[in-house]
Parts: C-alpha cells; sequence; structure tokens
C-alpha cells in the first residue's frame, strides 16, 4: 500500500557570523520502509528525531529533497501540483493538537464538509447525508453540527479532526501524536476508536508517536528513529520481547508507562546531538554503552537479524 524508498530532507540554517557558512539540518536522511494495505506501522523516537517532519514530507505538506513516495501505486512524490491536488482526497492526516487544527471560526458541519465541497461534485443533500454518517462513524451527535471547536472537550475536537480526515474516504492516514495532548481517560477511547474505524474502513496507518505503550497497542510493525534516521524495523511483538539497537533498548526503558524489557542498558544517558552537526560514525555512539572505536569512524549499514532490520555495529 505505501512504499518510502530513501526518502529525505534537508534544510539550510542561517548563518552566525559574517565569516561562517550556512549549516545543513538532515532532518530526514534517507529512511525507507513499506506499510502493508490494512495495517499500521508505528515511528517512535526523541523530540528532533525527525518523526513529524517525515510524517509530513510523505504528504508533500513540506516538500522532501529526495526519495520516493508511492501510495496505492501512485508515485506521489512525481505529481504535479493540480494532480497532487486531485489525490490528496487519498491520504489525509489527523494531527497532534485537536484545537490548533481546527478553524475556531467554522461550525462542526463546516469543518467536516468543506473537503467534500472541494472535492466531490455532491449536491448540498448528499453532502447533508454524508456528513451525518461520519459524525456518528466517530461518535459525535448530528445537534454538535451548529457548535463551534471551542464549545468542545480536547477529546470531541479530535473527533472532529478524524472525521474531517475520514470525509474522503482516505486509504492512507497519518496520525502525528493524536492523543498526546489528551487527558489519560479519554486517550484510550480515541485509539479504540481509530482501532474500530480501521477495521470498518479497511485504513492504512502511520502512526507517529513518542510514547512506546500506546504505539504497543495500535501498531503491527514500529521504526524507530534516531537523529533523522531509522536505526531499527521489527514487527511488534519481536520489538518489545527483544529489542536489538541499544538507543531502542534503552528508549523502551527511560519512557513512563512502558513495561521493563529484559536484559535492558538502563536509561538514555546524555542528550540527543545537534541535527546540525551530528556525531561521526554512528549518531548514537556518545550516548552508546557498548561504542566501539568502528561506532565512531563508520555509519552501519541495516542488516537483518531474524525479522528485524537494525543499524548498529554489533550485529
Amino acid at each position: 500500500m505505501v512504499t518510502i524508498a530513501g526518502l529525505a530532507k534537508f534544510y539550510t540554517t542561517r548563518k552566525a557570523g559574517l565569516f561562517e557558512r550556512p549549516g545543513t539540518v538532515r532532518a530526514v536522511d534517507s529512511i525507507s520502509f513499506t506499510i502493508p494495505e490494512g495495517q499500521t506501522l508505528g515511528m517512535v523516537g526523541e523530540s528532533g528525531s525527525g518523526k513529524t517532519t517525515a510524517a509530513r514530507s510523505i504528504l508533500r505538506l513540506i516538500e522532501p529533497d529526495a526519495g520516493e513516495i508511492i501510495i496505492g501505486g501512485t508515485r506521489v512524490h512525481e505529481l504535479q501540483r493540480r494532480d497532487l491536488r486531485a489525490f490528496r482526497k487519498n491520504m489525509q492526516i489527523v494531527f497532534q493538537d485537536p484545537y490548533s487544527s481546527l478553524n475556531p471560526r467554522m461550525t462542526v458541519e463546516k469543518i467536516i464538509s468543506e473537503p467534500l465541497r472541494v472535492h466531490t461534485g455532491m449536491t448540498r443533500a448528499e453532502i447533508n447525508n454524508a456528513f451525518e454518517e461520519i459524525i456518528s462513524l466517530v461518535g459525535l451527535e448530528k445537534t454538535h453540527r451548529d457548535r463551534y471547536p471551542h464549545e468542545f472537550s480536547g477529546g470531541q475536537r479530535q473527533r472532529i479532526g478524524i472525521a474531517r480526515a475520514l470525509a474522503l474516504n482516505p486509504r492512507f492516514i497519518i496520525l502525528d501524536e493524536p492523543v498526546s495532548a489528551l487527558d489519560m481517560s479519554i486517550q484510550g477511547q480515541i485509539l479504540n476508536l481509530l482501532r474500530d474505524l480501521q477495521k470498518k474502513m479497511g485504513l492504512t496507518y502511520l502512526f507517529v508517536s513518542h510514547d512506546l505503550a500506546v504505539v504497543e497497542h495500535m501498531s503491527d510493525r514500529i521504526v524507530v528513529m534516531y537523529l533523522g534516521r531509522i536505526v531499527e524495523e521489527s514487527p511488534k511483538k519481536n520489538l518489545y520481547a527483544r529489542p536489538l539497537h541499544p538507543y531502542t533498548r534503552s528508549l523502551m526503558k527511560s519512557i513512563p508507562g512502558t513495561r521493563p524489557v529484559k536484559h535492558g542498558f538502563g536509561v538514555i544517558a546524555g542528550e540527543i546531538p545537534s541535527r546540525e552537526n551530528p556525531p561521526s560514525g554512528c549518531h548514537f555512539h556518545p550516548r552508546c554503552p557498548h561504542v566501539m572505536d568502528i561506532c565512531r569512524k563508520e555509519y552501519p549499514g541495516m542488516k537483518t537479524v531474524a525479522k528485524t532490520r537494525v543499524a548498529c555495529h554489533l550485529f
């Protein structure tokens, strides 16, 4: 369903001094993965690892600098502006903040119906029927149609965002930290709603989160990102039973809410390095408890161990 190959996004930083050269931030540095139809790929990593940049580059909300993006057989990276706009109905996103992502001047009916008016030739009656069906799917009431976003709770606002994403019956949806801004009591409701919708509509998800407990609940496979690159990709069961990369092991023990991992390396030491001036060799080596000389000189290639892909000189 979704194939990403060599996706990259770089940013040029401003010069700090008169004689200083502009720097380059490799926000996403040649990442590749696939998502089978109807499945969920989780994407995890610390802040600054490139998760959100990768997600938005896939939808071309941010234009990538390199790589292939293929969704449902369509080479999205090659689409011109007009064709891309028409194709957007097949790929949608649910944003992290359910309030700032909604237009405060539009009612619920207008927010959800706008994609139908823009992308379809439906009559007003057909749009109304579609609106009522969509809000029913996400657990909202018809009486909510004339209310504004500020009149809803955080969980209800996120349901509105999900309804807007579903309006055009997309095949692929990116969920960018969809529950991180919600209360713990509401998170489970939204996650269960997303899983139910996936089963009913055959949706394919890319689930971006820093919370490994949430990712475990939602995902079939998981990719772990560090400083713009994928360091490990594995089926969910394998990753939680036996994570291979030192960063993955430390990450799982350092995030509250995850169960302890046997043979772990403890919490992650130090801070994530500068993306403008990353360490030579393996980017994780300054924080790795098993660093070797080769780690400081050469970035490890991706190797396959059982069903796991891992970029580490330990393997």
